[in-house]
This record gives structure tokens, C-alpha cells and sequence, in this order.
């Protein structure tokens, strides 16, 4: 609310200026001020009343704002971290999904023997999952579904409906790291990436129990 009243206070200091250049008697000049400061604020107090409650209500409206902004940019985080977790153990599961990313790509023999296979099998299962963190939203779905056979929700249709959610919630979060760190963040979008950034590595894990049985379980 005291932030509506600020175009009215612009208008009155800009009247209150004007008058000051066209009139030379202080005296005038001071009881026509103490006039116009008494009008505005009698129109302030009718038009846009500043109580305790309201003034409450408005800083804890903003209040709220910034923790669902806080609350976005941390539940991103943590989905992006879980679906790197899972792309990681999956390739531990089953190395020979390494070959797949870039097959041609030349090695020399001395990064595979100089720590031995199990270190060099490691350093890239890192790089790869790196690689793989740089992708779009929708080719991470499609990743996820067809090399790692782990599909981020079973019903194609399902999951284009709620990737296109995610691919939202994500390029919000993006905005207010980036560009907008005031922009609106609201109730229904921290709900849905409350739930959304939940399923997704559930779906992916309860997956994973069947394709790499024993390198994922549900605790």
C-alpha cells in the first residue's frame, strides 16, 4: 500500500515545487504548502489507508515472495543433483553405456593404464554425466528414456504434459539467478515443483530397481 501512494507523493512534491518558484512571500508560501500537505494526506488516509494490518499484510507478501524464490532455486538444485546421481549409478551399472557417448572419440593408452581401468572407468563416467547436465530440459527426457532406459514418467503423454511444467519452473529459476531476481514466484509454483521434483527421480529409481537391480533399491 505505501508503495500506490508513491506516484501521489511525486505529484505533490512536483506542485509543491512549482508553487515555491512562482511565489516570493515565504510566509504565503509555507501556509499553502501546510495546506496541500493536509489535503493529500487526508486523501491518502480515505484512499489508500496505511494500518498496522495492512502494512503487516504488504511486508509479509513480500516476505513470502522471496521464500518462494529462495524455495524454487534450492528445489532445482536439488533435481538437477538427484538426476546426476542417477544418470552416475546407471553408468556404473552398466559401463558399456560409455561407449555410447561419442563411440569414435580417440584415448590415448596412457589415461586408461596410467591409474588403472577402474579410475580411468570413473573419470569418465564423470565427464559423461557433465556432459549430459549441459542438456535441455526436453533432451535430458529424452536421454533419460531411450540411452539410460530410466523414462522420467511411463505414459509418453503424462510426461509431456509435466516436462513442460518442469521446463517452466526451471527457466523460472534461471530468471531469478540470471536476470530477475525479483521476479514473482508464486504459491501454485513452488507447489508444483514440490511435487514435480519429487516424482521425476522417484519414477527414475523405482525404474532403476528393475533395469540395474543391483545397483538401485527403494529404502
Amino acid at each position: 500500500m505505501e508503495k500506490m501512494r508513491l506516484p501521489e507523493i511525486d505529484k505533490l512534491n512536483k506542485r509543491l515545487e512549482f508553487f515555491q518558484k512562482i511565489t516570493d512571500d515565504k510566509d504565503e508560501f509555507d501556509s499553502l504548502s501546510n495546506h496541500l500537505k493536509r489535503k493529500h494526506e487526508k486523501k491518502m488516509s480515505t484512499v489508500l489507508p496505511v494500518t498496522p494490518t495492512l502494512r503487516w499484510t504488504e511486508y509479509k507478501g513480500q516476505a513470502l515472495l522471496a521464500v518462494n524464490s529462495g524455495e524454487l532455486i534450492i528445489r532445482v538444485a536439488l533435481f538437477e543433483a538427484f538426476l546426476k546421481d542417477i544418470h552416475r549409478q546407471a553408468l556404473i551399472a552398466k559401463p558399456q553405456l560409455l561407449s555410447l557417448c561419442k563411440p569414435n572419440r580417440p584415448i590415448p593408452l596412457k589415461d586408461i593404464f596410467h591409474g588403472g581401468y577402474e579410475q580411468f572407468k570413473f573419470v569418465e563416467i564423470d565427464r559423461q554425466v557433465r556432459e549430459a547436465d549441459r542438456l535441455t530440459t526436453k533432451e535430458k527426457v529424452k536421454f533419460f528414456r531411450q540411452r539410460l532406459k530410466l523414462p522420467w514418467y511411463d505414459k509418453l503423454d503424462l510426461e509431456r504434459n509435466h516436462v513442460k511444467r518442469i521446463e517452466e519452473l526451471i527457466n523460472l529459476r534461471h530468471k531469478l539467478v540470471h536476470s530477475e531476481p525479483n521476479a514473482y514466484i508464486t504459491d501454485n509454483d513452488v507447489k508444483d515443483a514440490r511435487k514435480l521434483f519429487k516424482e521425476v527421480p522417484e519414477n527414475c529409481v523405482w525404474t532403476g530397481t528393475k533395469v540395474y537391480s543391483d545397483f538401485f533399491s527403494i529404502v
